[in-house]
């Protein structure tokens, strides 16, 4: 074999090499929840939050620095910003923050790092806002658990998936709804059991009750249980929802 020969099949080899070793790890990185290279204008602007939903969410927390406030305003505590540069959604300038727009930001974040607006667009990300916020309260409508398991639109992939309380997991996304009628947006920490039965959650997001470790309301943990169990959330009514890895 003539040593040109040799050689061309050498580099030929290590082209080769190359290539599927880079095709593994990025398609490792994407299935471990890493953050992956986007085509998204502002992709890294948030890169350096992570992937996770309560990593995510406990970042948030000192950019919420203000009280839990439903306002009509965005209620996060980041600007949300896409294919355009003019924020689609603003943070509040005091640092307060509610539920539906704290969990709404995390998510956001959480999906953009994981690859998985590729094929959205600024008009679609407002789409999944009004879905994950809006809706009759008298239907305990699914929202969040709506906005992630279902397209969008048509020509869009769902976000992820829903799952059974029983299935649930430390940060599935959750809609509460409770016997007063009120509802809340939450990440779920741990699911509380007592002899067996599940009786609560401990959950993440921005609450209207006081958090004991900070002395006001807005961001951080509580635990709430349901109607039968001594508490006021609807088993049935409680629906929870986990992001594509």
């Amino acid at each position: 074999m003539e040593r040109r020969t040799k050689i061309w099949i050498g580099v030929s080899v290590g082209i080769l090499l190359l290539a599927t070793t880079t095709f593994f790890i990025f398609r490792a990185r994407k299935k471990s929840g890493k953050s992956i290279k986007s085509k998204i204008p502002s992709a890294n602007d948030y890169i350096s939050f992570g992937t996770q939903p309560l990593d995510v969410a406990k970042k948030f927390e000192p950019l919420a620095f203000g009280k839990y406030t439903w306002a009509g305003n965005s209620g996060m505590p980041i600007n949300i910003k896409f294919i355009d540069e003019t924020p689609l959604f603003k943070k509040m300038a005091d640092g307060s923050t509610y539920c539906t727009g704290f969990t709404f930001s995390v998510c956001f974040t959480c999906s953009l790092n994981r690859g998985l607006l590729e094929d959205f667009t600024d008009s679609d990300i407002k789409e999944m806002h009004k879905v994950w916020n809006q809706g009759d309260a008298s239907r305990k409508p699914k929202l969040c658990v709506d906005a992630i398991s279902k397209p969008i639109l048509s020509n869009l992939k769902a976000l992820g998936e829903e799952v059974s309380l029983e299935q649930s997991e430390a940060n599935d996304f959750c809609q509460i709804w409770r016997t007063t009628g009120s509802g809340h947006s939450v990440i779920l920490v741990e699911k509380i059991v007592k002899e067996g039965k599940i009786t609560g959650i401990k959950y993440f997001s921005s609450n209207a009750s006081v958090n004991p470790n900070t002395g006001r309301t807005g961001v951080g943990d509580n635990t709430e249980y349901f109607s039968d169990s001594g508490g006021k959330m609807i088993r049935e009514n409680t629906y929870f929802a986990r992001l594509k890895q």
